[in-house]
């Protein structure tokens, strides 16, 4: 189950964006999709939620390929998410609740359910019940972007897109916001296809990665397969390394060790430096 694309391209305004894209977005993975400015990443995205059409190639949603209209164009995808950078933009409602309210009354479904959703998903993304009636416009950036995503998440999309949903936020809410949509995303099973220049973000909460260079897919990797043994896949793409592996990569020249931490989060990365920064470390 999941998304399949193969062999997909696409050329708009005389430019090829993507070219010959191959690969599957596994049911219940959180998948970062990365690369330079200009990689194809967004482009990426909107052609798999349908906002996009491609020249080459096919995309294929849980074994069936995704539904055209009578012209043959791909429809939207309504049951994959998309959060937009900067997602408070999307806001439109006079009050928090309305906003929150509004995709399942769209749905035709029944008050009640629709006031549990809603007290539901304002417990998963942290947003107090005293902000309801306010309205989303006058809430602090963090709490604008937090209502901007519930009002998403409320619909219980199978696949959410984020593109760079914690742009512009300070460490600690770019923190708290991503901590919540991992949480979600693990206890409903959900995926998540998240667009991030945050290296230190997508080594957090990744299972797997994309790796985009100049419209063409370098490699679908495993999050740890790429950051810690994937070096010279991200020099060919023109990225650095997340932040806490290059300071152990500097560490393994200090100690002129080889250095082999649980995963590239970066908890585990620094239970690795520290022990050795204090002479417990092993030869390997």
């Amino acid at each position: 189950m999941g998304y399949t694309l193969t062999d997909v391209s696409v050329r708009l305004d005389g430019r090829d964006i993507l070219q010959s894209v191959s690969c599957h977005l596994q049911e219940g993975k959180w998948i970062s999709l990365i690369g330079r400015s200009g990689a194809g990443k967004s482009t990426f995205a909107k052609v798999v939620k349908g906002l996009v059409p491609f020249n080459k190639g096919e995309y294929i949603q849980n074994g069936q390929p995704m539904p055209r209209d009578r012209h043959g164009r791909l429809k939207v995808v309504p049951q994959i998410g998309y959060v937009f950078q900067y997602p408070e933009q999307q806001l439109f409602a006079a009050t928090v609740e309305q906003e929150l309210a509004f995709a399942l009354t769209m749905q035709g479904a029944p008050g009640t359910s629709v006031d549990q959703a809603i007290h539901a998903v304002m417990e998963q993304t942290g947003i107090p019940a005293a902000l309801l009636p306010q309205n989303p416009f006058q809430l602090s950036g963090g709490l604008k972007r937090r209502v901007a995503i519930a009002s998403v998440l409320i619909a219980d999309p199978e696949l959410l897109i984020l593109d760079e949903p914690a742009a512009g936020l300070d460490p600690a809410s770019r923190k708290g916001l991503l901590s919540r949509i991992r949480r979600w995303q693990e206890e409903n099973g959900r995926t998540v296809l998240f667009i991030s220049h945050q290296l230190e973000d997508v080594a957090e909460y990744s299972d797997e990665v994309i790796l985009l260079h100049e419209g063409r897919l370098l490699g679908h990797y495993e999050v740890n397969e790429l950051f810690l043994k994937g070096q010279e896949k991200m020099e060919q793409a023109g990225l650095p390394l997340p932040e806490p592996i290059q300071l152990l990569r500097l560490m393994e020249q200090l100690s002129r060790q080889r250095l082999e931490p649980a995963s590239c989060r970066e908890a585990d990365i620094m239970e690795r430096v520290r022990a050795v920064w204090h002479g417990k470390g092993k030869r390997s």
